[in-house]
């Protein structure tokens, strides 16, 4: 079962009322943060997979879209599979299907990491010409190619990698 960790403002936008106590997730592989933010003045969305950093932005976001919070996930977990050539098996190994719930966020390192993420897709965003010339999947890819001081300089990209290797494991 996927686990949202949203931010407040995000919280606020999605209507979902965050548990006061700290939640548990039983799988830190299905642990996903995810903020709202602001790029060219419309709504995007990020999230952030707990223990590898890899990261999908979706600019443009209507209200409609958030409604739909985890079909929104869902259809962004796959494109970003299909562009980064990774294998459709994280599907299951994240739990991308199984039923959603939400908790606030609970771990600085990744709050920062997504913050760096959100900077480095507006300042992409902006040398691409806009969201109306950037490439998305491009720069998601960029995005996940950085290296990562949480992940001691590796990149997310390389951190799942290792991960869908037979036997792969992450700590």
């Amino acid at each position: 079962m996927p686990l949202f960790r949203i931010t407040k403002k995000l919280s606020t936008a999605l209507k979902v009322k965050l548990p006061k106590v700290p939640v548990e997730t039983f799988n830190p592989e299905h642990e996903w943060f995810a903020d709202l933010f602001y790029v060219e003045g419309k709504k995007a969305v990020i999230w952030v997979h707990r223990q590898t950093l890899l990261t999908f932005v979706r600019p443009a976001v209507v209200a409609a879209e958030l409604r739909e919070f985890h079909a929104l996930f869902r259809y962004e977990f796959r494109t970003a599979l299909a562009s980064m050539a990774l294998p459709e098996s994280l599907l299951d190994r994240f739990d991308v299907y199984g039923p959603e719930s939400y908790a606030p966020t609970n771990d600085r390192g990744v709050v920062g990491s997504m913050l760096d993420y959100r900077k480095m897709f507006e300042y992409m965003v902006e040398y691409e010409g806009g969201l109306g010339r950037a490439d998305i999947a491009a720069l998601n890819q960029q995005l996940n190619e950085t290296p990562m001081s949480v992940l001691d300089g590796e990149s997310a990209i390389r951190r799942v990698r290792k991960l869908v290797e037979p036997g792969g494991l992450l700590h």
